[in-house]
């Protein structure tokens, strides 16, 4: 057991370190030294875009195969997910691009007033009276635009970082998202509805009950008239019998 630490750790080292030096990897990193707040907001950014990416994926094969969901309706739901994962990736993308577009301006709108001269020339007189106040020395001629306009940009990078992501995860994800999915899952289900509709109503049509079946239709019936017919004019013979019978026997008594 011992020695197997040592040749997982040199195998992962190897593997991480042929990582490092591939020309994908050394492109990150160039990116990430030329401008660090950027490549920050467009990896984190891209990240959860990837990830709603393969959960949408997820839904739709899952709905499509869901057991519990009848199965004229899998497609239906299946459709939903699709639009609601597309609708999130598009929504993201465009309120980030959007936001980074306009978040220095709405920072220097808000925040004008802590980054000007005005204010470095304050910073410096506190400075020079909290060092009088400790009997330290301090420079006459104080280099406070320099540093002023460093903090600036590390502020602006902050601010613009937690824009833009914010941009994209709540403006774009959980307000725009539901606001235009919701009535456009009901325009989606209003068009699968007349799609499926003529197969509805198809499958309401109640089979229409047969028509009243004459005698010719019905050979027991007929046979039934038949018969009475054949018993009637039999009943009739055995009457005419019967009468001819009487009469001839009164002939025979009269003669």
């Amino acid at each position: 057991m011992p020695k197997i630490k040592p040749v997982a750790a040199s195998l992962s080292s190897h593997v991480l370190g042929a990582f490092q030096q591939s020309k994908p990897m050394e492109s990150l990193a160039n990116f990430y030294n030329k401008d660090l707040e950027k490549a920050i907001a467009y990896v984190a950014v891209g990240s959860i875009i990837a990830k709603d990416g393969i959960g949408c994926y997820k839904y739709v094969t899952q709905s499509l195969k869901n057991d519990k969901i009848p199965e004229d309706k899998r497609k239906f739901v299946a459709a939903l997910d699709l639009t609601n994962g597309v609708l999130m990736i598009t929504a993201q993308i465009l309120m980030f691009f959007a936001m980074r577009k306009y978040s220095e301006p709405l920072f220097n709108r808000l925040f004008k007033k802590s980054f000007n001269n005005k204010m470095a020339n304050n910073i410096a007189t506190r400075l020079r009276i909290a060092a009088r106040k400790a009997d330290e020395t301090i420079e006459r001629k104080l280099n406070i635009g320099k540093g002023n306009e460093q903090v600036r940009k590390n502020a602006l990078d902050l601010f613009k970082f937690i824009a833009e992501l914010s941009a994209a995860t709540i403006i774009g994800k959980r307000v725009l998202v539901p606001f235009i999915a919701t009535p456009l899952a009901d325009k989606v289900k209003q068009k699968m509805d007349k799609h499926s509709s003529p197969d509805k109503e198809n499958n309401n049509v109640k089979p229409q009950e047969p028509a009243v079946k004459t005698a010719q239709e019905t050979p027991d019936k007929a046979a039934g008239k038949q018969l009475d017919i054949t018993s009637s004019s039999t009943n009739l013979l055995s009457k005419y019998k019967n009468t001819n019978s009487n009469l001839l026997n009164k002939y025979q008594q009269a003669s």
